[in-house]
C-alpha cells in the first residue's frame, strides 16, 4: 500500500468512527425524547443487550428473539446493539458519510468495512446497520418502523459482524436432537430443510431452529437464534397441529405464515445441541425415508452459499469456518418421504446410534 492509500485508509476510517458516533447521539436524542427500554439476551452463551429508544421497533424485531431474553445477572455484556426510528423520536440520521457510489454487494458501504467498523444498508427498506468492534457496539437504524419487512430477521447482520474474530458462525440451517445431542440439517429451498426440522419438533424433539442458528466450529455446538417459524402457507396441510397457530393468518396472500414457537412449543427449544452429524434432506415424494452417505463437498456446496447469500463481508472467512465444521462432522444425504412420523424416526435412529 503506498502512502497516498494508506493516507485514504485511514482517512476513511476517521470518517466511520465520526459517522457511528454522531449516530450514536441521534440514538440517545431519541431515547431521551421517548425513553430507554433495555432487554438482556444470551445467545451462544454471550450476553448480548439489545437497546431502545422508545417502543415503535420493539414488537417488530423481539418476538423471533424473545426466547432469549435473561436477566441481567451483573456479567459481561459482549454486545451492545441500539435501535432507534426517525419517525416516531423525531430525530433525524445524519447525512451518510458516504456518496452514491459507495454502495457494494448486500448493501456494504465500500471504504466503511474493514477489522474496526462496519456499515451496511438495505436500499428500498432503509435499515441501516453499523457496528464497531472496538466498543462491541452496533446501531441499527430505519426512517420508520412500517418500513421494517415481516421477514426482517434482527441481529443476523450484527452477529455476523461480532462473531467475525471467533469461532462463532451464524449459518442458515436446522438443528433438532434429543438429550442435548442433535444434527444440523441444511438444505436449498425446497430441499425439505424446514419440513425435517419442523417434523422433528412436532414428534417432540428438542429445537434449536430451522432458519439461521450459530454455529460454534470448533466445538461443534449449535445455538439457538430465532423461535419464530416462517412456512410456505401451501406447506400448512403437512403441520395441521402448528396450522391454527399461525400469527398472521389474514395475510398468506403476501407472507409466509409464521409461528412464534416461543409462545406455543417453548419447552421443546433449547438453548444449544451438541451437533454429532450433518444432514442434507431431498425430498422424494416417496413414503419412506432413508439416510445415504453423503459427502463433506457436498454440505460445503450447500451451506456456504445459503449462509453468504444474506451476509454482508467476510466471504472467505465464512468458507473457511464452514469448511471446519463439515470436516469435523459425518454428512448423510436424507432421502426425505412424505411419511413424517417416518421421517422423524431416522433422524431419532441417527441421533441415538
Amino acid at each position: 500500500m503506498t502512502v497516498g492509500e494508506e493516507a485514504r485508509v485511514t482517512a476513511r476510517r476517521s470518517d466511520a468512527v465520526q459517522f457511528f458516533d454522531a449516530a450514536s447521539a441521534a440514538f440517545d436524542r431519541g431515547a431521551a425524547a421517548l425513553g430507554l427500554d433495555e432487554h438482556d439476551l444470551t445467545i451462544a452463551g454471550a450476553r448480548i443487550r439489545l437497546r431502545f429508544a422508545g417502543q415503535a421497533l420493539q414488537p417488530l424485531l423481539l418476538p423471533p428473539i424473545e426466547h432469549s431474553r435473561t436477566r441481567d445477572d451483573g456479567s459481561d455484556v459482549a454486545l451492545t446493539v441500539s435501535f432507534f426510528d426517525s419517525l416516531t423520536t423525531g430525530v433525524p440520521m445524519p447525512p451518510p458519510a458516504w456518496g452514491p457510489g459507495d454502495y457494494g454487494p448486500k448493501g456494504s458501504i465500500i471504504g466503511f468495512n474493514d477489522d474496526r467498523m462496519h456499515a451496511a444498508y438495505q436500499p428500498g427498506v432503509d435499515i441501516l446497520n453499523l457496528y464497531d468492534a472496538d466498543r462491541h457496539a452496533g446501531l441499527y437504524w430505519v426512517a420508520e418502523p412500517n418500513v421494517v419487512p415481516w421477514w426482517e430477521t434482527p441481529l443476523r447482520t450484527m452477529l455476523h459482524w461480532w462473531a467475525a474474530p471467533t469461532t462463532l458462525q451464524p449459518l442458515h440451517g436446522g438443528a433438532v436432537g434429543r438429550n442435548g445431542v442433535g444434527v444440523l440439517v441444511v438444505g436449498n429451498s425446497g430441499a425439505g430443510k424446514s419440513t425435517t426440522t419442523l417434523a422433528c419438533l412436532e414428534a417432540g424433539m428438542e429445537y434449536v431452529g430451522d432458519d439461521y442458528l450459530v454455529v460454534d466450529v470448533a466445538s461443534a455446538i449449535a445455538y439457538s437464534l430465532y423461535s419464530t417459524v416462517k412456512l410456505e402457507p401451501e406447506n400448512l396441510d403437512r403441520f395441521p397441529t402448528l396450522a391454527p397457530l399461525v400469527a398472521n393468518a389474514d395475510r398468506l396472500d403476501t407472507q409466509k405464515a409464521i409461528v412464534r414457537l416461543n409462545e406455543h412449543r417453548g419447552e421443546r427449544i433449547v438453548s444449544s445441541l451438541q451437533l454429532r452429524a450433518i444432514v442434507l434432506p431431498h425430498v422424494t415424494g416417496q413414503r419412506e425415508s432413508f439416510l445415504a452417505p453423503g459427502s463433506e463437498a457436498e454440505a460445503l456446496r450447500i451451506l456456504a452459499p445459503t449462509t453468504s447469500f444474506h451476509l454482508p463481508g467476510y466471504a472467505r472467512e465464512v468458507v473457511t469456518k464452514l469448511g471446519a465444521l463439515v470436516r469435523s462432522l459425518p454428512c448423510y444425504r436424507l432421502e426425505a418421504g412424505t411419511d413424517l412420523e417416518q421421517l422423524t424416526a431416522t433422524i431419532t435412529d441417527l441421533i441415538e446410534s
